[in-house]
């Protein structure tokens, strides 16, 4: 036995040095890029389909199985690493373990579906996908602090930006010449996939422009302006109004910065502005749809989900399975399809894709996550106000709007599922080390808070 392990000891040795180099780093930060964009459905799927626009009946006959493979080697790649920095995130990783429960909770909930699911064999490969995907985004955030990340998700939409932009002068790639004649897509298959990235494109660069480890503010600027032509440019017009309104948001949160009689008032100006909102919600949408071209059933989205709630009563409390719904005419989706005469990959909404795959249980459970999540980021800002830490509020605030006419919530091999990970395991973080118990006297524990925020920013 002993020899054995010297013998490993030995071989593995080698990898084990190299992975504490400087380029062993580079690499490492250059692969993550890519597979970022992979996850985001960049490039490759674009080229595989020869600039064929998703949705438009051009991209559905194509073999996408090398891109399973290269997901698949992702999880490898990310298991490889764990091992070989597992001094580097140890401590992290536990506390992302302990203090992240709920999610855990969800995503066991997910592989248990398997039992009841109407596609079994698909729910497993999903379910394998979803667990690769979130160690992915969890390795991401053991491996950097809060800024190195940030700066990570900075150097990725920029790459983003440059890239669709070479893409648009190839005709037929980066422009969609179809059904979306003249619309933006760069890097993606479709204006709709285009459209969400350069959202958080836009509030990310924002956002940055904020920090004070911003190197170069005019060109933060630059990106977040860049980021909101390509969101116009996309034809998108629900990516224009998250776009819009999360632009708002970013400004709004600012209130937390305030004391006093002034944080109170400011609080309740939003308050009130929330609840003039919701009750006038019908007149809102109906008149923005119509300011923005579009009909009240948002392109048929409405009779959709119209046919799905029916769907979603039959099995309410446990669904159909992750991924055990939708499978064309091969699964029950062939009712909804049937229904409302349209191939459909999905209900172009998150909450019931969700719920009908599993039930009102599963959503939840994620609901209650998002909603814990959201308020730990929220007191984190109102104790310690750091700019690096409105992105994980803002990005729960997106992922709750744009899964109203989009389905982008809790998807295997998701560029989403991946930011969601990260966003929630940084506020877990945050949260722990900033309302950590402790004896120390009050003078010293805010020494301690001002020393951990500079070694963030």
């Amino acid at each position: 036995m002993i020899p054995a392990i010297t013998f490993v000891q030995d071989v593995t040795r080698p990898a084990f040095n190299f992975a504490k180099t400087d380029l062993f780093a580079k690499l490492e930060k250059w692969l993550i890029l890519a597979y970022l964009i992979l996850f985001s459905r960049g490039i490759v799927t674009l080229i595989m389909t020869g600039g064929a626009s998703e949705g438009d009946g051009g991209g559905g006959n194509h073999d996408y199985s090398f891109l399973t493979l290269l997901w698949l080697l992702n999880y490898l790649i990310t298991t490889c690493l764990f091992v070989l920095k597992w001094n580097v995130i140890k401590d992290r990783l536990l506390a992302i373990i302990s203090n992240n429960y709920l999610y855990w909770v969800f995503l066991m909930f997910i592989g248990l579906s398997v039992i009841w699911s109407e596609k079994p064999d698909e729910t497993m490969k999903a379910a394998i996908g979803m667990g690769g995907t979130v160690m992915f985004g969890s390795y991401i955030v053991c491996r950097y602090s809060l800024k190195e990340q940030f700066n990570l998700l900075i150097t990725f939409f920029s790459v983003v930006l440059v890239t669709s932009f070479l893409f648009m002068l190839i005709p037929g790639y980066g422009i969609d010449f179809g059904k979306h004649a003249g619309a933006f897509r760069g890097i993606y298959s479709h204006k709709n996939i285009f459209g969400p990235v350069m959202t958080m494109s836009t509030f990310t660069f924002l956002i940055y422009s904020k920090t004070r480890f911003c190197v170069n503010k005019k060109l933060a600027y630059l990106g977040f302006a860049a980021s909101f032509m390509m969101v116009v440019g996309s034809r998108s017009s629900s990516s224009l109004v998250y776009t819009s309104l999360l632009i708002f948001l970013v400004h709004a949160i600012q209130v937390l910065r305030l004391r006093g009689q002034l944080f109170a008032w400011s609080l309740m100006a939003l308050a009130s502005l929330y609840f003039f909102i919701v009750t006038w919600q019908e007149t809102i949408t109906n008149t923005v749809l119509s300011w923005l071209g579009k009909d009240p059933t948002l392109t048929g989205r409405t009779d959709i989900w119209d046919v799905m709630l029916e769907k979603i009563q039959e099995r309410l409390w446990f669904g159909y399975g992750f991924d055990g719904f939708w499978h064309g005419i091969y699964g029950e989706s062939f009712y909804v399809r049937n229904a409302v005469r349209w191939d459909l990959p999905n209900a172009h909404n998150g909450y019931l894709d969700l719920a009908i795959e599993i039930g009102i249980v599963g959503l939840a459970l994620l609901m209650l996550a998002m909603w814990i999540y959201f308020v730990k980021g929220l007191a984190i800002l109102k104790n310690d106000f750091s700019w690096p830490h409105v992105w994980p509020i803002a990005f729960i605030f997106y992922t709750l709007m744009i899964n109203m006419s989009e389905s982008s919530l809790a998807n295997q091999n998701s560029f989403q599922t991946i930011m969601m990970t990260i966003a929630f395991t940084s506020v877990s973080l945050e949260f722990s080390q900033l309302f950590r118990p402790t004896a120390a006297p009050p003078d010293e524990l805010s020494s301690a808070r001002s020393e951990l925020m500079q070694r963030q920013l």
